[in-house]
């Protein structure tokens, strides 16, 4: 009997200290893991949202945010010099690498008009990025680690990394600035702030 009970007690506290995976959102049907690492940095997931496009709403992609240290300040989001990171799911069947290169420059260009010719020469660097077709299912990251850069992985791939916390800054306000241009990405902004 006493042994029993103990095989009993040994197999719960077994099951019970097994690591489960945990993910802290699900929007759409995509999750998106509750941290990443960026460096050595872990950031949190403290907000999803769906962009979507035209009268329609239809849905284009589903966004993350996360930081080191989460606000629903969009100011400190855009402005601080802290690890963070945007994630793009994409819902849509494909989005023509030329629709994404333009919807960038129109983002950068609303937001941080303003900008000198180094930090545009860089928005043009990132925006050459995308010149392939986004397909359904396709993961864009776009990481900044304070001290080296905002590095732009798509689909699993590391393409460019681009120095300065004020490109890091200019492409956050593509989300969280004044001049967001349409109300699929005003919502996906009010999305992302409400926080998990």
């Amino acid at each position: 009997m006493k042994k029993t009970a103990f095989l009993t007690l040994a197999l719960i506290l077994a099951f019970t200290i097994v690591p489960q995976t945990v993910f802290a959102g699900e929007l759409a049907g995509v999750t998106m893991d509750d941290t990443i690492r960026i460096g050595e940095k872990s950031v949190t997931l403290t907000g999803m949202g769906i962009r979507t496009k035209t009268f329609l709403k239809v849905k284009v992609y589903v966004a993350g945010l996360y930081m080191e240290n989460p606000s629903n300040d969009p100011g400190k989001i855009i402005g601080s010099d802290q690890a963070k990171a945007m994630v793009m799911s994409f819902l849509y069947k494909a989005v023509e690498g030329e629709k994404l290169q333009e919807g960038w420059r129109d983002g950068f260009e609303a937001n941080t008009p303003s900008a000198g010719p180094d930090l545009k020469k860089r928005m043009d660097q990132f925006v050459s990025v995308f010149s392939a077709t986004a397909m359904k299912g396709d993961r864009y990251i776009f990481a900044y680690e304070p001290g080296k850069g905002t590095t732009i992985s798509l689909k699993g791939d590391i393409k460019a990394t681009i120095p300065g916390v004020d490109f890091a800054s200019a492409l956050m306000a593509i989300w969280f600035g004044d001049k967001l241009g349409d109300g699929g990405l005003k919502s996906l902004k009010k999305s992302l702030l409400k926080g998990m």
